[in-house]
């Protein structure tokens, strides 16, 4: 990556099984910069002196920030961060699933890397025989993990440290184990009865001494999933064939085995030589321009071709203003071109989505949203049929996203899946790995929905093809050609919708992140023909939407978003990078609380430290704070020069443990 220097010998290396688009296969030498990187905290803006990592969960945050101070890039951070977040948060990601990567080094490159699953070989387009269900749970929703070998790819390309070193953090986190979440503890309990049902396949979800399901605060150990990540980390060893040890077991030996059997004995139709098939594609960002700035994301079947189609049709309607119904209006209007237009995406390797390619070029196209605006009322919205959907869309479910900006300007925004909760329900107790639901992201053919709109032609199931994918990680740089917004988001077909407008509030409206994050959103999917609202969505929005003829339904933080969570980190004029976790949909009540006042027996400096972080001071002194929730449940650290607002500080639990304050300076 650029603005490191050269590479360190252990991770230097070739990995086979890589498409690269517009070059052969080839010898990769890793770039990389020595960062510091500030912590991130969950739900709470971080002002970061050199660099940040914001993600689903505070942990993986945090070990994020550790890759960036052992001088790995921003690649190495996501990765490690990553590892983490399919630890904690196994009801949406892990090795078992897929995702997509979008990198911009600070030399100004980027890249996008494309590990979505892939269908087995056995597929067909017919094969569920009209019952969807099973593309949803069981062996045949299941389709080949990508995710190891995407992030092996983007390591031998750009990364910095030792790949052993990136995973050992998860490795010692799964087996040692962490306590509960309220997110994941409430979707443990959603699922009791099947889970209480396949107790012996789902034993790390119980309470060996209870036996009962696990709940808040309570130990998980993740002991199978420990040793196989062991595996894929290998010693950082090149085989022969140039994939890294462990690597090559996933997709080679024997955990490749392990899975196919496991996913056949729930009648999948998987085969050890589609996974010695699987291979990432690395290939041009999508790129548009954005009120002066670059915009940066994925190519199909990401749906960044319609975050460019919204954010050009944006640009140029008269929406600046949050203050006017107007505004919110025009917002709701471009959602709905945005989910018109992703249902004519698909896998670009499918002839039949590659016949469409001037169709996906135009949907780009800044003379196309110059025509869509002219058919967007400022009075009134339309029914479906207006905004010209070719298909019916698809609505995945479940991801996770982080976004990680470093020292150097190396920006990474990435986001995985399992796709439904719990993927397929399929986990193996031997690898510890929950499969994936991804077949459930194919459109099936030979039903119409309730508005008698047919299946995707373009997303139909063929061997080896990757799933139409709701994703959209995304970076934004600014005029000067600095990184500025590093963003996505996960809650399947409302990321789009989310990233889109958390845009919109940053650069158009003039929302801090803080604010871009934490405000309450709108999400209009096409279909069904209503806009959820947030409870927070102010009344004189609903009834500026309800007098242009829209239908507004408003739910509690989160449940209107569907579930979708946005991460972000920017970098400031100043220099310094701020960062916020969206805590706010992730579910369960905040615990709010202050900083006794007169402080306590710190050491001078810390006690101005401990100032200085409240009242936005920088004092010069290498100090930091350390707030603890009582059982280790909750972590929040701050290095010298960092400014936070304690106010909104949030800590996980209903009802919390107790509180510690810590400080200390080196």
């Amino acid at each position: 990556m650029g603005g490191g220097g050269g590479g360190s010998g252990e991770g230097r290396g070739r990995l086979s099984g890589v498409r690269i688009k517009g070059e052969e296969e080839q010898d990769w030498l890793t770039e990389g910069a020595r960062g510091f990187g500030g912590v991130v905290d969950d739900g709470i803006l971080v002002d970061a002196p050199r660099g940040a990592v914001s993600s689903d969960v505070l942990t993986c945050s945090r070990i994020g920030v550790g890759l960036l101070k052992k001088g790995g890039n921003a690649v190495d951070s996501a990765i490690g961060t990553a590892a983490c977040i399919g630890v904690v948060n196994s009801f949406a990601s892990g090795i078992g699933g897929g995702g997509f990567m979008v990198v911009r080094e600070g030399n100004g490159r980027s890249r996008s890397y494309n590990f979505r699953e892939t269908a087995p070989g056995n597929a067909s387009w017919d094969m569920y025989n009209g019952d969807p269900l099973k593309a949803q749970v069981g062996g045949l929703a299941i389709a080949i993990p990508g995710e190891v070998h995407g992030y092996a790819t983007a390591h031998a390309r750009s990364g910095r440290i030792p790949w052993q070193e990136i995973w050992q953090p998860s490795i010692d986190l799964a087996r040692r184990g962490f306590h509960v979440p309220p997110t994941l503890a409430r979707i443990i309990a959603k699922e009791a009865p099947f889970f209480q049902e396949h107790r012996e396949e789902w034993g790390y979800l119980f309470n060996q001494d209870t036996g009962e399901l696990l709940q808040v605060g309570e130990l998980m150990k993740r002991e199978a999933y420990a040793r196989t990540l062991e595996v894929i980390a290998g010693k950082g060893e090149y085989t022969r064939g140039g994939i890294y040890s462990g690597v090559k077991q996933f997709y080679n030996g024997s955990i490749a085995e392990q899975l196919v059997e496991v996913a056949n004995s729930h009648g999948g139709i998987l085969t050890t030589e589609d996974f010695s098939r699987y291979f990432t594609i690395i290939e041009d960002t999508l790129k548009t321009d954005f009120n002066g700035r670059e915009v940066i994301t994925c190519p199909p079947p990401c749906s960044g071709v319609v975050l460019i189609e919204g954010l050009n049709i944006a640009e140029k309607l008269d929406m600046n203003d949050p203050d006017k119904s107007l505004s919110y209006h025009y917002l709701v209007e471009i959602m709905k071109w945005i989910s018109a237009g992703r249902t004519e995406l698909g896998d670009p390797t499918d002839p039949v989505v590659a016949s469409n390619s001037k169709r996906i070029h135009q949907l780009q196209s800044k003379s196309y949203a110059k025509a869509v605006r002219a058919n967007i009322s400022a009075d009134t919205t339309y029914s479906w049929e207006h905004y010209n959907p070719a298909y019916e869309p698809v609505d995945p479910k479940g991801t996770s996203h982080l976004s990680v900006l470093d020292n150097y300007g190396n920006a990474v925004a990435l986001t995985t899946t399992v796709n439904l909760y719990w993927g397929a329900k399929v986990h193996d107790p031997q690898t510890g790995i929950v499969l994936n639901s991804e077949m459930d992201d194919f459109s099936i053919p030979g039903r119409s929905n309730a508005y008698r709109l047919e299946p995707s032609i373009y997303n139909y199931i063929i061997p080896y093809k990757r799933p139409l994918s709701s994703t959209t990680p995304t970076i934004i740089v600014e005029e000067d050609g600095v990184p500025g917004l590093v963003i996505g988001g996960s809650g399947g077909s409302r990321i789009v919708t989310g990233v889109f407008q958390a845009i919109v509030k940053n650069y158009l409206w003039g929302y801090s992140l803080l604010n871009t994050i934490k405000s309450p959103r709108l999400h209009h999917q096409l279909i069904p023909e209503m806009v959820f609202a947030e409870s927070g969505v102010e009344k004189w929005i609903l009834e500026g939407l309800e007098e242009r003829g829209h239908v507004v339904e408003q739910k509690g933080v989160g449940e209107a978003s569907g579930g979708s969570v946005i991460q972000a980190v920017k970098g400031m004029d100043s220099g310094r990078v701020e960062a916020v976790a969206d805590w706010w949909r992730k579910g369960g009540v905040s615990f709010f609380f202050f900083l006794p006042f007169p402080f306590p027996s710190f050491p001078p400096s810390c006690s101005l430290a401990l100032f200085s972080l409240l009242f936005s001071f920088s004092p010069p002194i290498d100090c930091a704070l350390r707030v603890d929730v009582i059982g280790g449940y909750f972590f929040y650290s701050v290095p010298f020069g960092i400014i936070v607002d304690l106010t909104g500080l949030t800590a996980f639990y209903r009802e919390p443990l107790g509180i510690e304050l810590n400080a200390y300076c080196t």
